[in-house]
Order: C-alpha cells, then sequence, then structure tokens
C-alpha cells in the first residue's frame, strides 16, 4: 500500500502491542496527558512547555485533526486492560512528497524501563516504512536525554549530527542530536514495497 492509500480512509491506524495499544487519540486523553507531562522528570530534558488542561485539550484536538488532514500521526499508547493512555508515539509531522517524517513520544515515568516505548517505536516505525512507504524518519532529542538517546540506537537510528541551540527548553536554547533512520537501514528496498 503507498502512503496515500494508507492516510486516504483519514482513520489513525490501531497497534494490537498484547498488554499495549497504540490508538488514536481521543478528547479526554489530556487528562492522563496532564498527569504525566506535569512531571518535571517527564519535561526536564525536553522542549514541552509548561502545560495547562486547556493547552493539552487543544493539542489532542490539533492532533486529531492533523491525521485528518495527513500533516501528522501522534497516537495514545494505552493499558490494553482499562485502555488508560500512559504515554504517546507517533509523528509530529511528515511530508509524503519528501516520504520522511519525525518521530516522537513520552511516557509516564511509571513506566520507564519496562521495554514499552520500544514496541511502541518498532510498531509505528513498521507502519511508517511498509504501509506509508516513507524513506526516512528522523527525531531530534536533546543531547542530555541519555534515555531517549539509548531508545533511538537501540532502534537502529543513527546520529547525523548536533543541532546548536536548536530548540528552547524552559527559557534557554538547548543543543539537540538528529538521529535518523532510513528504510534500508531497516531492511526494506523500494523494490520491496507495493
Amino acid at each position: 500500500m503507498n502512503g496515500a492509500a494508507a492516510l486516504g480512509d483519514k482513520n489513525p491506524p490501531l497497534f494490537d502491542l498484547g498488554d499495549l495499544r497504540l490508538r488514536p487519540l481521543r478528547l479526554g486523553d489530556e487528562l492522563r496527558l496532564a498527569e504525566y507531562l506535569g512531571d518535571p522528570l517527564v519535561t526536564e530534558h525536553t522542549s514541552i512547555p509548561p502545560v495547562t488542561l486547556e493547552s493539552l485539550a487543544a493539542a489532542v484536538r490539533r492532533d486529531i485533526a492533523a491525521y485528518t488532514e495527513g500533516t501528522s500521526c501522534r497516537l495514545a499508547l494505552a493499558r490494553s486492560e482499562d485502555d488508560a493512555l500512559i504515554g504517546m508515539c507517533g509523528f509530529n509531522s511528515w511530508s509524503l512528497v519528501h516520504r520522511h517524517a519525525e518521530l516522537a513520544y513520552e511516557l509516564a515515568p511509571a513506566y520507564w524501563g519496562r521495554g514499552y516505548m520500544r514496541r511502541a517505536v518498532e510498531a509505528v516505525l513498521d507502519w511508517a516504512f511498509h504501509s506509508v512507504a516513507l524513506n526516512r524518519v528522523h527525531a531530534f532529542v536533546m543531547t542530555s536525554n541519555v534515555r531517549s538517546i539509548g531508545l533511538l540506537e537501540r532502534c537502529r537510528f543513527v546520529r547525523e549530527g548536533t543541532l546548536r541551540q536548536f530548540r528552547v527548553a524552559r527559557g534557554i536554547p538547548r543543543d539537540f542530536h538528529v538521529y535518523a533512520l532510513l528504510a534500508e537501514d531497516s531492511g526494506l528496498n523500494y523494490s520491496d514495497r507495493d
């Protein structure tokens, strides 16, 4: 399936990961987002600005609309047992013309170190390369974010360089590494695609 066909039905994908699932965002998810995005442990190595319930509700509405518009796909990472959101994983932005996307994710601290985000990242990467037919997925990670750097490297991303003072975090311009994974790095060749 080509990228346009993958996005043509206007419904975000759903991934069953056993005890977890990646599902479309819905109104009300901002309540769970507020719980963990208010924790400085989650945001200290990111450029996520201070959040309010209202700003998160607006962000959820934007993310829902962005998928329909074909500009991004951010999904809720939820426990299968009760469908409670524990994180987010997906793409902040993509270009089907240039066949690339920016990977983004976050996870509530209570679930760190369990391999949950790696499973989520691998699921969205498989979908991006096989169903959407992207050629490149990149990620920007603050140079101090050791946990995120480790995740990207375990998922075979390659560090391409450092962007000095790339994003402002809590009022200070911060350096970010740029990591990327190409379809050919993932074992997928253009000739393998529909």
